[in-house]
Order: C-alpha cells, then sequence, then structure tokens
C-alpha cells in the first residue's frame, strides 16, 4: 500500500532526476515543478492541481488522475491513453499538449480551455460535452469519438470528419466551418 499525502504545496521542485515520492496524493498542488522525463507511473492524485510544470514525456503508466487540473502545464508528447481509467477526471488550462495521446480514454466534460493541442490524437475517445474553447487544434485527429454536445466555439486548425464521428449537438463558431469540410476539397471564401 503507498503512503498517503494530504494537502501538501510542492514548489520549484526538480524531479526530473530524483522522482517524486510513490504515494497516494490527495489535495496537493504542484508548482513550477519539472517532471520531463520522469515516472509518475501507478501514483494516485485525487483532488490535485499542477500550476506552471512539465510534465512532459513523464511516464504516466497506470497513473489515477481523479478531480486534477492542470494549468499552465507544458505536457508534451504526455500518453494519456496509457493512465488509470478508474474515476479519470481531467481538466486543463493554458497548457501546451502537443503530441499527447487520449486515445480509448472516457474524458465526458472535460474542459480543455485555451490549449496548445497541436498533432494530439483523440482515436475512439468519449468527448460528450467536452470543452476545447480557444483551442489550437491543427493537425490534430479525431477519429470514431463522441464528439456530441462538445464546445469547439472559437477552437481553430481542426479538420473533423463528421461521417467518423459522432457530433449531434457539438458546437462550432461559423468563421471555422471550413474545417468540417476539409475532405471534400471545396473552396470557401
Amino acid at each position: 500500500m503507498n503512503t498517503i499525502i494530504e494537502d501538501q504545496l510542492f514548489k520549484n521542485e526538480d524531479y526530473k532526476t530524483g522522482s517524486l515520492e510513490r504515494a497516494d496524493y490527495y489535495g496537493c498542488s504542484f508548482e513550477q515543478c519539472d517532471f520531463s522525463n520522469g515516472n509518475l507511473s501507478g501514483m494516485v492524485f485525487t483532488d490535485c492541481e499542477f500550476i506552471d510544470c512539465n510534465l512532459s514525456n513523464t511516464n504516466i503508466k497506470n497513473t489515477t488522475f481523479n478531480d486534477v487540473t492542470f494549468n499552465n502545464c507544458k505536457l508534451l508528447g504526455l500518453q494519456f491513453k496509457t493512465v488509470s481509467t478508474f474515476l479519470l477526471r481531467l481538466k486543463f488550462n493554458n497548457c501546451n499538449l502537443q503530441m499527447a495521446q487520449f486515445d480509448y480514454l472516457k474524458l465526458k466534460h472535460t474542459a480543455f480551455i485555451n490549449c496548445e493541442l497541436q498533432q494530439a490524437s483523440f482515436f475512439e475517445v468519449d468527448l460528450f460535452k467536452a470543452d476545447f474553447t480557444d483551442c489550437n487544434l491543427q493537425h490534430t485527429y479525431f477519429t470514431n469519438c463522441n464528439l456530441e454536445l462538445a464546445n469547439f466555439k472559437d477552437a481553430y486548425d481542426f479538420i473533423i470528419d463528421p461521417e467518423q464521428n459522432k457530433m449531434k449537438g457539438a458546437s462550432f463558431s461559423s468563421q471555422y466551418l471550413e474545417g468540417l469540410l476539409k475532405k471534400y476539397n471545396l473552396d470557401i471564401t
């Protein structure tokens, strides 16, 4: 059984070389910490917040993220598809999620607000009522996803095939609708 650590603040820590203590973290805040290329596999984070942290290419295999918020974090290439799906709830604000992989996850109601999601992968993901407000989705793939009631207002540079995804009730800004028609090679002016 893992040690339980509650309501702690971890600030300006470098976990690239030395890893974070293997534990279950509840109500903890991580500020300006560097986890890049580190190992958080198998850990539990519940009601935690990561602020201005770098988790790029961190091993998160079988990690539990329950009600975890990432604010202003660098999460390049993170393999969310390998996390524990038990109680998975995430929120992202102003994060760099380029090349992140979310394949096969249930991310209902997940908020991606003002995030850089270029070249991210969403394959067979349940994104019911997800929010992509102000996100850059250039070269991001949505394949066989549930995008029903998802909010893509003010999301940009996306290409989404309505024939490959469930999209009933999804919202888009009229100025970016061309991303839904890209495969038809239409001249839209």
